[in-house]
């Protein structure tokens, strides 16, 4: 029995401590601290049902309000939460959690092997038609109660990221009683065990969070979070510098330096695991040809989008997935080659003057506008007409999912928020992949992804991910272009705000001076 357990430190750091940082937020309650922090964000969050939760805010959200089995430290190590310790069985297929006993959701409800029970059993419920159901319900076969603080999960096969995937905030469990009052509306009413709770949503002004002082690792020190959505740049960064925003995501890379030179603020530049990329439609041509497509990969100076346009935000991406993603290995950029990409071109037939259609959303990835019109113009000097179209994000997210949708190269972004290969390629470039906007299919491609998420040695999966990333690159089913860096603004009377790298925002260990 391969097995994990908690020491008596960190069970006893736990107890006084909120599980975010270095697992947790001090517990000297909000009585005489700061009242209020106010976070600006790019947009607002979706729902706050951490089993249909897919973007960014929300999962921000859900880190304040629910609790997970395991979680992530400051350095992104995976750490106990509602579980104090687990173990594997010898054949890789169960997984044992024993409960912490002193847990409780806001509701005053136990959390217990039971609760969890309920939150996975409704997320492996396919017809409850949940966004993360292909996360847990790919590996989980089954859920058992073995007593009243320990739940046994039996897997379908060994799944190396398995507990990784349970740090996901996608992970958090919430308040069966809850769960059963509220039905289809919890993402408007949550119910979680975490330090803060919902106190009001005003959709597209504000989202308020008040401390929970009966959390069980001891009161948070601020009192109130509170989300707005601002979804101009500049706006965002003149309210860290006025004061009326304690904290801004993302920071433009146009105020990075001036920000940088206000003593009462710090931006803070941390590793991520989002890339940025350009999904090329296979499934029509001319772009069902590899040739084409390897193209469009020289058409682009990825070097100068980096280093100019990003201001070094971010830096060329060497493979389908960055490096601080498991199981990533350089197969190496497409250099900058026009020439080149006139040359395949002409060999596959591609006349001069040929329309293609770029689409981009506007402000939803950092400088995405600017990028893709820099795009627009690499394409054009390598002889395409180039049809540009900017959308709003919910209209985009629409239009691209559309079977029948009409572009031809579209802007796209993934962040592996489990930071490992499986999540960074599964959804993404296996064959009907729910984020598959490329359209792409390869059985080649589909059998080292399959393979991948179940080989159970760390060695064996890292050999087949390279191989896959050596054929990713030589298919080019995208235009591959940058490994983002994540950044925040705060202002200098705040501490203990940082970013894991799947880019999840912790606000759990503020404290505001």
């Amino acid at each position: 029995m391969k097995r994990w357990l908690s020491t008596m430190l960190l069970s006893l750091t736990l107890v006084v401590s909120a599980c975010g940082g270095t697992s947790g937020t001090s517990g000297a309650g909000t009585e005489g601290g700061a009242q209020e922090l106010v976070v600006a964000f790019s947009t607002e969050p979706v729902t706050l049902d951490p089993q249909d939760t897919s973007d960014g805010i929300s999962n921000n959200a859900n880190e304040l309000l629910f609790d997970k089995l395991v979680t992530l430290d400051k350095n992104n190590e995976i750490v106990p939460q509602l579980a104090k310790e687990w173990s594997t069985s010898e054949d890789g297929k169960k997984m044992t959690f024993k409960l912490r006993e002193d847990a409780k959701f806001q509701d005053g409800t136990p959390v217990n092997a039971e609760a969890v029970k309920y939150t996975f059993d409704r997320v492996l419920n396919k017809e409850n038609k949940l966004a993360r159901y292909s996360l847990y319900a790919e590996f989980i076969d089954k859920v058992t109660v073995d007593s009243e603080y320990q739940v046994s999960f039996q897997l379908k096969f060994p799944f190396g990221p398995a507990l990784i995937s349970f740090a996901h905030t996608n992970g958090g469990i919430h308040s069966p009683k809850n769960l059963q009052e509220k039905g289809k509306d919890v993402g408007k009413s949550p119910v979680g065990s975490g330090p803060y709770k919902l106190k009001e949503w005003i959709p597209g002004t504000k989202m308020v969070f008040e401390a929970n002082e009966a959390y069980w690792g001891g009161a948070p020190k601020i009192k109130t979070i509170v989300f707005k959505p601002v979804t101009e740049n500049s706006a965002r960064s003149i309210m860290l510098e006025t004061g009326e925003a304690d904290v801004i995501v993302p920071v433009v890379t146009s105020d990075v330096e001036r920000l940088k030179g206000n003593d009462k603020l710090k931006v803070q530049t941390e590793p991520s695991s989002r890339n940025l990329y350009i999904s090329i439609n296979t499934s029509k041509a001319p772009f069902d040809n590899a040739k084409v497509r390897q193209a469009l990969n020289y058409a682009v100076d990825k070097e100068t989008i980096a280093s100019k346009i990003m201001a070094g935000q971010a830096k060329v991406l060497d493979a389908a997935f960055g490096e601080k993603i498991w199981g990533h290995t350089s197969v190496g950029a497409y250099p900058y080659d026009p020439e080149k990409a006139k040359q395949l071109l002409a060999e596959a037939g591609i006349q001069p003057g040929t329309t293609i259609r770029l689409w981009t959303p506007e402000g939803r990835y950092l400088m995405d506008r600017q990028i893709a019109e820099f795009i627009q113009g690499n394409l054009q000097a390598v002889g395409f007409n180039v049809v540009f179209q900017k959308w709003e994000w919910g209209a985009f997210q629409e239009a691209i999912k559309s079977p029948n949708a009409e572009f031809d190269l579209a802007v796209n972004s993934w962040g592996a928020s489990t930071n490992d290969a499986d999540w960074a390629l599964r959804p993404i470039l296996k064959t009907g992949g729910a984020s598959n906007y490329a359209k792409y299919s390869n059985p080649k491609l589909d059998e080292l992804i399959d393979k991948g998420m179940k080989a159970s040695d760390p060695d064996e999966r890292k050999k087949l991910y390279s191989e896959a990333l050596a054929l990713i690159k030589e298919e080019a089913p995208w235009i591959f272009l940058l490994e983002y860096k994540q950044t925040s603004g705060v202002r200098s009377n705040v501490e203990g705000v940082y970013s894991w790298s799947n880019e999840r925002l912790i606000l759990r260990d503020a404290v505001k001076k």
